[in-house]
């Protein structure tokens, strides 16, 4: 007899073997479960002190706050990039936003714990002058930095299959495009991907979030971790304290998610009907790859001036570049792109070879 197909998920080949929406599911599911722990610790406490209208407000500041943070721009280039990375794999993940959202939320409620508890090591983490501080913003930008530039190179590679593509069905009169059109292959091919060849599934991107959220100098989190503290000098319960950071935790994992499954569907869209969609495919991917580029850069820009000490006009300038609401424009742009796609072929668009004899993916 079979396991139920609840206890299957607990394994990568598992989950792999479950239908795409049951898979979802589970994800929503366990984002589900996020809240609800939040709003218990809230709920459930809130009342017994003398402080309930500060925790509310802070818990709706919390909520807010967790939500902006998802659209952060590392946030979304490093999602999409996971993302767009296995489909060109020929995986189709369900939970990368959830992943790295589950990664990064580990530090931010860890960090939620000290500062209810009291500890004192949470100023000396927050104060970016520290030893301890600087150590974790490295650990935190040089991991940015270097999976997005990695990436970058990797989804590279199928922006260039997908140009040569482009180029085929406008010489050739007729020609079939295959199935695995987008896929990387040839020794270039294979050593551009190498680096990233271990991560493989939305648990490899888990830490990945998780090293991502040690570099906390966010506006977000570090905003929590104040307005935590300021609701704990007034008296509030802890246990309803300790509900801010599942609630940021929660809003994050949840706009994450949402953002990993929408951009699944984007480049899953390109991957139907490669002949019609070869322009979309370029467009999409090469958004995607010029991010990841942009973010990779001004972490690295940002590390070698504060931390190396380098100087100079672009290195300066680039590290300086205010990325605030760069996520938003993003999501927006990724969003029109996709409407406009689908206005068209819903329009009955004609493709460039109306018989080229596409199959599916």
């Amino acid at each position: 007899m079979g396991k139920p197909a609840a206890l299957t998920v607990m394994s990568t080949s598992g989950r792999e073997s479950q239908p795409f929406r049951f898979r979802v599911g589970v994800t929503f599911a366990v984002i589900a479960g996020l809240h609800l722990v939040a709003l218990l610790l809230l709920f459930g406490n809130v009342f017994t002190g003398g402080a309930a209208a500060v925790t509310l407000s802070a818990a709706g500041f919390a909520y807010v706050r967790g939500a902006m943070h998802s659209m952060d721009f590392d946030h979304v280039s490093m999602i999409d990039n996971s993302t767009r990375k296995f489909v060109a794999e020929g995986r189709r993940p369900a939970s990368v936003g959830l992943a790295f959202s589950a990664g990064h939320s580990t530090v931010v409620i860890a960090m939620g714990i000290l500062v209810v508890s009291g500890a004192g090591a949470v100023s000396t983490l927050l104060d970016g002058d520290s030893t301890a501080a600087r150590v974790l913003g490295i650990i935190g930008l040089s991991v940015s930095g270097g999976y997005l530039l990695l990436v970058a190179v990797s989804n590279s590679v199928t922006f260039a299959a997908a140009w040569k593509l482009r180029r085929r069905v406008r010489a050739v009169d007729g020609y079939v495009v295959p199935a695995e059109a987008f896929t990387p292959r040839g020794p270039a091919a294979r050593l551009m991907t190498a680096p990233l060849r271990r991560v493989r599934h939305p648990r490899h991107i888990f830490g990945l979030g998780f090293l991502f959220g040690l570099g906390f100098d966010t506006a977000s989190t570090i905003a929590l971790l104040m307005v935590t503290s300021s609701a704990a000098a007034t008296g509030a319960p802890p246990l309803a304290l300790l509900s801010l950071p599942f609630l940021f935790a929660s809003a994050m994992t949840l706009g994450d998610t949402i953002n990993g499954l929408m951009m699944l569907k984007m480049y899953e869209a390109a991957h139907v009907d490669p002949l019609r969609k070869v322009n979309y495919n370029l467009v999409v991917t090469g958004i995607s790859v010029l991010s990841a580029v942009l973010v990779g850069i001004i972490a690295v820009s940002t590390l070698m001036t504060e931390e190396v000490g380098a100087q100079g006009g672009v290195l300066t300038a680039m590290a300086e570049v205010d990325t605030a609401y760069f996520g938003y424009a993003l999501a927006a742009l990724f969003a029109v792109i996709g409407l406009v796609a689908v206005l068209r072929w819903r329009r009955g668009h004609p493709p460039h070879r109306p018989e080229a004899g596409v199959q599916a993916r």
